[in-house]
């Protein structure tokens, strides 16, 4: 592929982009307590728009003239003392032949979290509920909306977007279930549905006329009762047509959390769900149309040369790889870093209130803390284990100059990642398997040697400099379940070497017992799934966005789920416990054991005995055995190597 059609140039209302790829607003939870911009931020942006992108897009930026003390590190484009840094981040864009935009929207002004907002089963709580809304209120947010459109032409940026989906303000007066007006404002008619939206860009070109590109995210369906139709939507966006010079496309809320999938689509959903509605749009407009929706630059090309729409708009993939437009360009897009949409980098934003953090790449948010490592004298290092961690520190520790000898007990690198590539629907983690493994193979100074199991005294007398441990962790497996041939470790069910039985029991409904059970499932088997936790608590271990869509998916395919279960032994046979001891009995041809894993603390130590530098990175030294703790940990130590 070519990609001809994408890396075109695109007109956009006064703004001309070098490309058809945006990198879609985000909050990456940079900015001062105070809503300035800080350092942070500006070295985040550096990283995403010197990879070639046409645009980038600056997430949340608020309006609201008066701000509750809870809400820090947005931009607060209410406030003229923005206007200053927000200046020199505009610059910086500029230099790499990149547009800048600034998303606009209205905060909450009521303390929540995003895991309590669909707790009112009456109605989704929404950012702003306009029911509640006086007129004098609606007035006041055009004249926010405005005055901060004004500041972002004095900063100099090239675009607003006016957030309308996810049940930002706008898009709210179109919801029959949410909009309970009863005034000229109210969703009975689409003339009053659109009214605040349409005096509210009116106000804005008003105020800025065409000094800078305009642009609207819209939802094609909010997905809730009371939704309009997507007719109705498409009608709702000619009318803002004349005010706008780019419609972005999305679906479905924030404040419900089965939906929240939808906005920030896990591994579990297809790429590019947004994309038929687009087209659906275009057809209807003569502006152009962008989409989000994991959408991969495939995808994109195909749908821009079949006039489905205009634009692309992404985030999380540009962030796994900043590089991804330029890889494209020059005609070698295998070297960009596949995202595996693990929705890390949302989690800790949107729930934890922490910065920006990706699982595949250690330094994305992270700019500012490797800006002066500097140079590294070279050294002969051994890196014992192949798996995600290991791969990672050779292939840094080699981009630094030291010499590596990568030792690997299997015959294959990837360690636990070939293991969970393994379910049909986990395609992205397969890709950034086979990419981990590409890039590593074509490192300088790194020798890879399979079926060679090291330990600690094979090293003693060496001239290595250094010893990293990346060995693993090993399978939690009760001792009184060996030697019971229905008992099996469900990596051996991922990895095929066990075939499973029509009737299943896995015990352990973390991520990977309830990956597996989705994929048996849709295999056609008979699944049920326990824990010794609440049902509540099933499929955690992840991003929240990604435990309600596994959570969602089992339930759709009829696997049955039962909390507060446990696995004992009576009379050396298998047994169920409830919570208060009692037995339960399971009508299952095979127990499928997913408890989780734990470092080999015996091995792990041996190599503390050794004189030499000794570095542990990876699941052999933590409780937590996620692949974002074995990237992170492997590139950190490899770096400051």
């Amino acid at each position: 592929m070519n990609y001809e059609h994408v890396m075109s140039p695109i007109q956009i209302g006064p703004m001309k982009l070098k490309n058809r790829v945006s990198f879609t607003p985000v909050w990456p939870s940079f900015a001062t307590d105070n809503g300035r911009v800080n350092r942070e931020l500006i070295e985040w942006v550096r990283d995403i728009v010197k990879g070639g992108v046409g645009c980038i897009n600056i997430g949340c930026g608020c309006v609201n003239r008066n701000l509750p003390p809870f809400v820090t590190h947005l931009l607060r484009m209410s406030e003229e003392g923005v206007v200053n840094e927000m200046t020199i981040l505009s610059d910086l864009v500029h230099m790499y032949n990149c547009k800048i935009g600034i998303e606009l929207f209205a905060i909450n002004m009521y303390g929540g979290s995003f895991e309590t907002r669909d707790e009112n089963t009456n109605k989704p709580a929404v950012e702003l509920d306009p029911t509640y809304m006086t007129k004098e209120q609606i007035k006041e947010y055009i004249e926010d909306f405005a005055d901060a459109a004004d500041r972002a032409v004095r900063c100099g940026v090239d675009s607003i977007v006016i957030h309308g989906a996810h049940g930002q303000l706008p898009g709210c007066f179109l919801n029959k279930r949410i909009n309970e007006r009863t005034d000229e404002y109210s969703a009975d008619n689409l003339d009053n549905a659109s009214r605040f939206t349409v005096e509210l860009l009116s106000a804005i070109r008003e105020k800025i006329g065409n000094k800078l590109a305009i642009e609207y995210r819209i939802n094609a369906s909010d997905m809730v009762e009371g939704s309009p139709s997507l007719d109705e939507v498409i009608e709702f966006a000619k009318r803002l047509e004349p005010y706008i010079d780019l419609l972005h496309v999305s679906r479905g809320l924030h404040s419900e959390q089965k939906l929240a999938p939808y906005m920030n689509q896990p591994i579990y959903y297809p790429h590019g769900i947004n994309i038929e509605d687009a087209a659906k749009f275009k057809a209807a407009l003569n502006i152009p149309v962008t989409v989000v929706g994991s959408v991969t630059l495939e995808q994109a090309e195909e749908y821009i040369k079949n006039n489905k729409a205009d634009m692309v708009s992404m985030a999380r993939g540009l962030m796994a790889d900043p590089m991804m437009v330029k890889n494209a360009k020059m005609g070698c897009p295998e070297k960009t870093r596949p995202c595996i949409r693990c929705n890390n980098c949302i989690n800790v934003t949107h729930y934890k209130l922490t910065p920006v953090r990706c699982s595949v790449n250690s330094e994305m948010g992270k700019e500012t803390l490797y800006m002066n490592l500097g140079q590294t004298s070279p050294k002969k290092v051994a890196v014992i284990g192949g798996g995600p961690a290991g791969i990672e520190f050779a292939r840094t520790a080699a981009q630094r100059g030291h010499c590596v000898d990568l030792f690997e007990k299997s015959n294959q690198l990837g360690g636990v990642l070939n293991m969970a590539a393994g379910p049909e629907f986990k395609k992205d983690i397969k890709n950034y398997l086979e990419w981990t493994i590409r890039s590593l193979n074509e490192t300088a100074n790194v020798n890879i040697v399979l079926n060679h199991e090291i330990k600690a005294e094979d090293l003693k007398d060496s001239d290595y400099d250094a010893v990293v441990v990346a060995i693993g962790s090993e399978p939690i497996l009760p001792a009184f379940t060996k030697g019971h041939e229905n008992v099996v470790w469900v990596g051996d069910i991922e990895n095929n070497i066990v075939e499973a039985k029509d009737r299943v029991i896995i015990v352990g409904a973390g991520l990977t017992g309830c990956e597996t059970a989705l994929s048996l499932a849709r295999q056609g088997k008979d699944v049920t799934l326990v824990d010794m936790v609440e049902e509540s608590a099933f499929c955690s271990g992840g991003a929240k966005f990604n435990q309600v869509a596994l959570k969602g998916l089992l339930e759709d395919a009829n696997v049955k789920m039962k909390g507060q279960i446990r696995l004992a032994s009576k009379n050396d046979q298998i047994i169920f416990l409830d919570a208060d001891d009692h037995e339960v009995d399971f009508d299952a041809q095979q127990i499928i054991l997913s408890l989780g894993v734990r470092p080999n603390q015996a091995l792990v130590s041996s190599f503390e005995s050794l004189n030499k530098e000794i570095i542990y990175i990876g699941d052999c030294n933590t409780k937590v055995g996620t692949l974002y703790n074995a990237i992170h940990t492997a590139h950190d130590a490899a770096s400051v190597l």
